[in-house]
């Protein structure tokens, strides 16, 4: 005891000194404990991944895609973009690591990419709470809110037809496929309407260069082992030309080359009306195109260059209607566009022959973009279009969803394709669910029309690559079931985007909606 020191006094500095002591030792043992922690979260993680690698991976992203949709949720959607721009490579992984388990890799797959999905929405819906599409809405004129409720009539009529089906499941699922994904058109009206516009479209830029890189390097290396052994399971993606060697048809990162088709399109038209409009993204948007490009040529899917190239065309429209640019800019681009045009049909014509070194039938598939009314895989598509209308003939109510499409695969792999994306929505639900889906699609492209090119710098270029985009994507449903395909997550998010630019007022700060 200290001399002279009052009791209270010497009490209060003894427990000082006890606590002082128990905090040294607590962090003398604190130091340890939380190195040893470390260390086994690295060997577990380290295990996990030895283990299942592409499960660990998956788990790794959705807690990365949930914390995003928490702090940042457009960067979160962004990245469940690119998830779905790798479906294919993760369900190629997830096949040796769920053999015996009971389900298939399609399945798991499939069931985390919705639910990643679903985790970012719902985070930029909590982050929006729903302001953007009001603010869309009150300023919309006529032809904008008869498309929003045509487009609201047709997801009514699926929502009613589901159990009206003859198969719930079925219905069920092929809802899940087609009529489930509107949603990615309501969350790109918020996608930009943050507070960080460029750095989101930065950002989707990026995703769509990893994107369009890997599908242009097994344009050239081919598939891996495991790409190579899941292709031979799907008739539909290796082309054979003779019988002593197989030329596979490009999937990039995606199950088929029709899913890789239905993605970058829309991709490429996307960057390459951003790259013409914004110089701080040209040089990277445009390397984009070139890879894609180069990626769609390996595909021998020869719509796919010719479709770009409308979307290119379509690019060029809304520019020369863009206001507040100088005329000799917007001849500039008009006169650029049909070069480009016949560029792109003779590279779909003229480069997978060189590829494939003289093949007789890569040549003959090849002419049939030069002579397209003459090349037996479009009048077989002829002839799946007058049988889909006879069908549609002898069933005026539709045949249920999910009877065309993915939803109809049996465990041999067989299904029912129409080649038409318009045609199945007509087959399954009638002249009356087909003729609304279409009328909704129609009046909304002239409502984002109308309202992109009258915008301010900014966000018309957004505006009008988004629009190009969504427009190039449905073109690519004329010759196939591009509504189901992965490349329907990008078509339907960038319709959104375009309905953003388009529907917001005027003089808005980026808080509020403008970039």
């Amino acid at each position: 005891m200290t001399v002279g020191s009052p009791p209270a006094f010497q009490t209060a500095r003894a427990r000082e000194q006890g606590a002082a002591v128990r905090s040294g030792r607590s962090g003398v043992l604190r130091g340890p404990l939380s190195g040893a922690a470390v260390a086994l979260a690295v060997l577990a993680c380290a295990a996990l991944l030895a283990v299942w690698p592409t499960l660990t991976l998956l788990a790794v992203s959705l807690v990365l895609i949930a914390v995003l949709a928490w702090l940042a949720p457009p960067f979160a959607l962004v990245a469940a973009v690119l998830l779905y721009g790798l479906e294919g490579v993760i369900k190629v992984g997830l096949t040796p690591e769920l053999q015996g388990v009971g389900v298939t890799p399609e399945a798991v797959g499939a069931a985390f990419l919705d639910f990643a999905c679903l985790v970012a929405v719902v985070g930029l819906v909590r982050q929006d709470r729903g302001r953007t599409p009001l603010a869309i809405w009150h300023n919309a004129g006529p032809p904008t809110r008869i498309a929003f409720a045509l487009l609201a009539g047709w997801l009514a009529i699926s929502l009613v037809q589901i159990p009206l089906s003859g198969d719930l499941g079925t219905a069920l699922t092929g809802f899940r496929l087609t009529q489930g994904y509107v949603l990615f058109a309501a969350a790109g009206t918020m996608l930009l309407a943050g507070s960080r516009p460029q750095h989101v479209v930065a950002a989707l830029v990026g995703v769509l260069l990893v994107i369009a890189a890997y599908a242009a390097f097994r344009g050239v290396a081919g598939p891996s082992d495991g790409e190579r052994l899941a292709a031979f399971g799907r008739s539909t993606t290796p082309l054979v030309p003779s019988e002593n060697s197989v030329i596979f048809r490009n999937v990039g990162s995606f199950s088929s080359a029709i899913g890789l088709v239905s993605f970058l399109v829309p991709a490429g038209v996307f960057l390459f009306a951003l790259g013409l409009y914004l110089v701080r993204v040209r040089l990277a948007a445009w390397i984009g195109v070139a890879l894609i490009v180069f990626a769609l040529v390996a595909t021998y899917v020869r719509t796919s260059l010719l479709t770009m190239a409308l979307g290119v065309i379509c690019t060029a429209a809304l520019f020369m209607l863009t206001s507040g640019l100088a005329k000799r800019a917007k001849i500039a681009l008009a006169a650029a566009s049909v070069p480009l045009l016949i560029v792109l049909v003779l590279l779909g014509a003229l480069v997978p022959t060189i590829l494939s070194g003289g093949s007789p039938e890569v040549k003959l598939r090849s002419s049939g973009i030069l002579n397209p009314l003459s090349d037996p895989s479009v009048e077989l598509r002829r002839e799946r279009w007058r049988d889909s209308l006879d069908v549609v003939r002898r069933n005026p109510l539709g045949t249920g969803l999910g009877t065309v499409g993915r939803a109809t695969v049996d465990e041999q792999g067989a299904a029912t394709f129409v080649d038409n994306s318009y045609l199945k929505v007509l087959q399954e639900q009638g002249p009356l669910g087909g003729i609304i889906f279409m009328g909704a699609l129609f009046a909304t492209l002239i409502a984002a029309s109308a309202g992109v090119v009258r915008r301010e710098l900014t966000r018309r270029a957004v505006g009008v690559a988004a629009l190009a985009g969504s427009i190039s994507f449905l073109l690519v449903g004329l010759s196939s079931e591009a509504i189901e395909q992965p490349g329907k997550v990008l078509g339907w998010l960038l319709l959104g985007v375009a309905l953003w630019a388009a529907g917001m007022p005027q003089g808005r700060s980026a808080a509020e909606g403008a970039p």
